[in-house]
């Protein structure tokens, strides 16, 4: 872009595309939420990008978001949070909120309930990759780790996905805690999701869990390279840990993007080859990142070795 009218321009679109996250959030969340003439120029903006139409003042989701919603379990209300989570983060960041801690509770909601969509495709396509996961998970009483439970979104998927499962969810951020007690109580879960305020760093539990979550985004650089090792020593032998981390190499743009957004909040960036050697170095063996969909984040797993 050379000249001021081609970034001016380019400026523009980008101001369009946050109006028309936000018209989807609009059109697909609960409707006790907005008013109807709201909803209805909501719902024009989201036909004229292509995503739906409108007849008699009602949308009419396309086939492809429409399939999007299927895919996430058919409740619309959980790519409204979707779309919400970046506008909020990124107003956060702009007002001044430069670590989690600092965000609104909106903000935070609306993160934990679109990490937590991952919850049912990390189940159908991962697990079955991982070898011996499977037969752990539907054992007796079989108990995760989730490192950074935030609001318990994600935890809360993972017991509705798998009935028998126990969650041990940590995390050093009082308010998210809260937020979470208060959604695991609305979900009746309190009896399978043990929250505890507590670093990860500090974890001295042994051979207790078959599979933990880490996710590098939410975890700073010095306590994310101490927290693997006390991790390995937490699982059972045979168990699993999934490092979550960004993407990059795409394209330049995207990498600096998925950069920012893990700077700004002070997690940890890591690519595929960062996530395998510390994964390497605590001892864990099988050791790959798994592929994933365009848009989610990567996944790098690796199992304790199992006792001879």
């Amino acid at each position: 872009m050379e000249t001021p009218e081609e970034a001016g321009a380019h400026l523009n679109k980008l101001h369009e595309a946050v109006w028309q996250l936000a018209a989807i959030n609009l059109a697909l969340r609960d409707p006790a939420t907005a008013g109807s003439e709201l909803r209805y120029a909501a719902g024009q903006v989201v036909a004229a990008a292509g995503l739906g139409s409108t007849d008699e003042r009602a949308l009419r989701l396309g086939p492809g978001l429409a399939q999007l919603i299927d895919l996430q379990g058919g409740d619309q209300t959980k790519l409204a949070s979707q779309t919400a989570a970046p506008i909020l983060q990124a107003a956060a960041l702009l007002s001044g909120a430069t670590d989690w801690t600092r965000q609104d509770d909106e903000a935070l909601l609306a993160q934990g309930r679109a990490s937590a969509q991952g919850a049912g495709p990390f189940k159908m396509f991962a697990v079955p990759m991982m070898e011996g996961l499977g037969e752990l998970l539907a054992a007796p009483s079989p108990v995760m780790l989730d490192v950074g439970v935030g609001v318990g979104a994600m935890a809360i998927a993972w017991c509705q996905i798998f009935p028998g499962l126990h969650i041990v969810g940590v995390d050093v951020f009082p308010r998210a805690l809260e937020l979470a007690s208060r959604l695991v109580a609305g979900a009746d879960l309190a009896d399978r999701i043990e929250l505890r305020k507590q670093d990860v760093i500090d974890l001295d539990d042994r051979d207790t869990y078959c599979f933990a979550w880490l996710p590098a985004p939410f975890i700073p650089p010095n306590t994310l390279e101490a927290s693997v090792p006390r991790i390995i020593a937490a699982l059972v032998p045979g168990g699993w840990i999934a490092l979550g981390h960004g993407k990059f190499g795409a394209d330049p743009l995207s990498d600096a993007i998925t950069r920012l957004q893990t700077v700004a909040f002070g997690g940890t960036p890591v690519d595929n080859d960062q996530a395998q050697l510390l994964l390497d170095r605590a001892g864990f063996e099988s050791v790959v990142t798994l592929p994933t969909p365009e848009g989610t984040p990567g996944f790098t797993v690796g199992r304790r070795p199992p006792r001879e």
